[in-house]
């Protein structure tokens, strides 16, 4: 029953690999719903879930690698931030050199492919854990990611049409089921190899929502934004109470 579940979560967010070419096509008045019910959800997110997680987590690797012994704790204790910021600035700085040095495409475009792949095999080698933790978390981690792929594809599909369906879609999808591999053989996932996963996946997903998630004030739906925001507030807090922090 347990991987019934991991396999409906994992597909969940692989179909939004799928769908995100349908929605990006769709009214733009119909989009700026949909990017703020998730922009909503995904702040929520970052900010009731992740940030406290990584605050909560950060001894985990100090503990682990000893590095307290030589470091001062409050350094060590911000290591999982560290790993956070590199799932931040690798994706913006691929962007960047692939917006204003379009000549270096040969070697930006695998790049972004596989810095791709890498954070979908991180969503689908994360879940079974968080599932384990608690089914609540797992299910909440699942519609956050889910919505988030849902409007990052968006993008893409809109920016990079053709790159969008022969490559990314294919190979965000393989890399679910790869992760997917990955968790099952190797379950359960250690505390640290989870924590330092999920930190690089924080990353990109703090950056995301706030570059392409949350829509421009002209755009918004203040309504549909606060919709997302407050549900998955009050269902993260729901979580917390019950479990503690992951």
């Amino acid at each position: 029953m347990f991987w019934i579940l991991v396999v409906l979560c994992v597909f969940t967010i692989g179909s939004c690999h799928w769908l995100a070419g349908l929605i990006s096509n769709r009214p733009d008045a119909e989009q700026a719903r949909w990017a703020s019910v998730g922009g909503g959800a995904g702040l929520a997110y970052v900010f009731i879930h992740l940030l406290p997680e990584l605050a909560s987590g950060g001894h985990m690797i100090s503990d682990a690698m000893g590095m307290h012994r030589y470091l001062p704790s409050a350094m060590t204790e911000s290591l999982l931030f560290l790993v956070s910021l590199l799932g931040v600035v690798i994706p913006y700085t691929l962007a960047v050199i692939s917006q204003q040095h379009p000549d270096q495409t040969r070697w930006t475009g695998p790049a972004r492919l596989v810095t791709f792949a890498l954070i979908n095999y991180l969503y689908a080698y994360s879940l079974p854990s968080l599932l384990t933790t608690g089914l609540s978390y797992g299910l909440l981690f699942t519609v956050a990611i889910s919505a988030h792929v849902l409007l990052a594809d968006r993008t893409l599909a809109q920016d990079h049409p053709l790159a969008f369906r022969r490559r990314f879609r294919w190979t965000g999808s393989s890399a679910l089921i790869l992760g997917s591999i990955h968790a099952a053989a190797l379950h359960p996932v250690s505390d640290l190899t989870l924590a330092v996963a999920t930190a690089f996946v924080g990353g990109g997903l703090l950056i995301s929502v706030f570059r392409e998630e949350i829509p421009d004030v002209k755009r918004s739906r203040l309504s549909w934004f606060s919709l997302g925001l407050f549900a998955m507030t009050a269902l993260l807090l729901l979580a917390t109470a019950r479990h503690g922090h992951a």
